[in-house]
């Protein structure tokens, strides 16, 4: 009985790959995607052949375990030998390690290991990627959402791809803050709408001397407005569908990086460098914002940060306002505090025993060095160029508005003709430069540029 009904599961698995490689076949034959119609009658036939593989695996075990039990007729009973242990893929229960590296991007939270928090993000990839009925159920069972799949079947959801897990974005959001300059610099406040109006401080009252009993002059605070308009920020990528469990928390680590990087580069690549132009999706950044006010341009012939003077630091310090002072720092590109900052301490007898022997500390001047390498890090003479470094209080010069968190969407029919699948991560964010000084008056950041000759 249990052999017959191991061979019926295993001709209605192979009848499900066959349906499947029939339609693959058909599209491919007739050199063109398959059809919409043809992608669900795809991913059907391979849940089915799923199902199937399942109830093949528990057949096998049962018919082996049951022929170690049998004792022929006779004989004298002797302590039984061990089972054979037929492989079989099971229901996990609860989380468990898989052969992977060690996990680099996932962090410990709650008394949860960092690997449970990647296998949990590998359940839900192996679920919605892989099309893995054990996963979806697993998914299930542990309260993570794998929207347009149930715990027996998993199919496209075309209408808006798949609920990214708590356990990713947080990552996510984490390695972009950590990553990026931007979101730990500028003030950060959440959107409620696409379109966000911030009032702003303009101007305050005037104090008057008056005599007695003399009128007193009237003033008003004026007031302008920040306005925030949610822009989508996005990344589009390929993922062999051959998804291995055995490798999927490597693959998840791997997918929460290199999103995370993506925008947190992309944010501060708006920040320092934004122009205006569709490459920073409308953002005006620092070197296109600071006004002339702001601006410190180093003396005649120091074009390269090789060649920059302490004289030329400080004058941005000694142009910073008071307000600005205390929690300002320096922001500028690896290359460029070795080549400018770290060389003149070094010079001035900074290079310490302690020093040499622990690492040079990222301070200059009296505050704080905050590397951003998305600035200029050209080591060669550059005249007439701003944006070398910049010294102030990011926090009271622009703000950044979030809409919502960070979206991951996988289309399977996109890249079908190649055997991948098509993953894009969104966040919706935009970023306001609006402190930006006059051009007499410095604002809350200073920028260093260099001179013509």
């Amino acid at each position: 009985m249990l052999e017959e009904l191991l061979n019926k599961t295993r001709e209605k698995r192979a009848a499900s790959l066959a349906e499947a490689e029939t339609i693959v076949t058909k599209a491919g034959a007739e050199a063109r995607s398959v059809t919409e119609e043809e992608n669900k009658a795809y991913l059907a036939a391979m849940a089915a052949a799923d199902a199937a593989h399942v109830e093949e695996q528990r057949l096998v075990k049962l018919i082996a375990d049951k022929a170690s039990l049998t004792v022929p007729e006779g004989r004298k009973t002797s302590p039984a030998a061990p089972a054979v242990l037929v492989p079989v893929e099971k229901t996990i229960a609860a989380p468990r390690l898989l052969r992977s590296a060690k996990v680099r991007n996932f962090r410990a939270d709650g008394g949860v290991s960092a690997e449970e928090r990647a296998h949990a993000t590998g359940q839900w990839l192996l679920a919605t990627i892989g099309g893995n009925t054990r996963a979806a159920q697993w998914c299930h069972d542990h309260g993570i959402e794998v929207r347009g799949t149930s715990p027996l079947t998993t199919t496209t959801n075309s209408l808006g791809g798949y609920l990214v897990p708590e356990v990713l974005e947080s990552t996510i959001i984490d390695l972009r803050e950590e990553r990026g300059v931007a979101r730990r610099s500028v003030r950060v406040m959440p959107m409620a709408s696409d379109s966000v109006v911030i009032p702003r401080r303009a101007s305050g009252v005037t104090a008057y001397f008056v005599a007695e009993n003399a009128e007193i002059t009237a003033s008003d605070k004026g007031w302008d407005a920040v306005s925030l308009s949610a822009r989508k920020l996005a990344v589009l990528c390929k993922m062999s569908s051959e998804v291995a469990e055995d490798a999927i928390i490597s693959i998840a680590d791997d997918l929460a990086s290199e999103i995370a990087y993506a925008f947190a580069d992309k944010e501060d690549e708006c920040l320092f460098n934004g122009d205006g132009t569709s490459t920073y999706g409308g953002v005006v950044g620092l070197k296109a914002a600071v006004a002339a006010g702001g601006k410190v341009t180093a003396a005649t012939g120091n074009t390269a940060f090789s060649t920059l003077d302490l004289e030329d630091f400080e004058a941005m310090v000694g142009k910073l306002p008071q307000y600005a002072v205390a929690n300002a720092a320096w922001y500028v590109s690896r290359v460029g505090w070795a080549n400018s900052m770290l060389r003149l301490a070094e010079a001035a007898g900074g290079n310490t025993v302690a020093q040499v022997a622990g690492g040079a500390p990222l301070q200059f001047l009296g505050f704080p060095v905050v590397i951003a390498q998305v600035m200029n890090s050209t080591t060669t003479a550059q005249t007439s160029t701003d944006g070398l470094a910049y010294l102030g209080d990011l926090r009271l010069a622009a703000t950044m508005g979030t809409r919502r968190g960070i979206s991951i969407d996988v289309d399977p029919s996109r890249y079908f003709e190649f055997d991948q699948l098509a993953i894009r991560g969104t966040q919706r964010f935009d970023l306001n430069v609006h402190e930006r000084g006059t051009a007499s008056v410095a604002g809350p950041v200073i920028m260093l540029s260099t001179p013509g000759s």
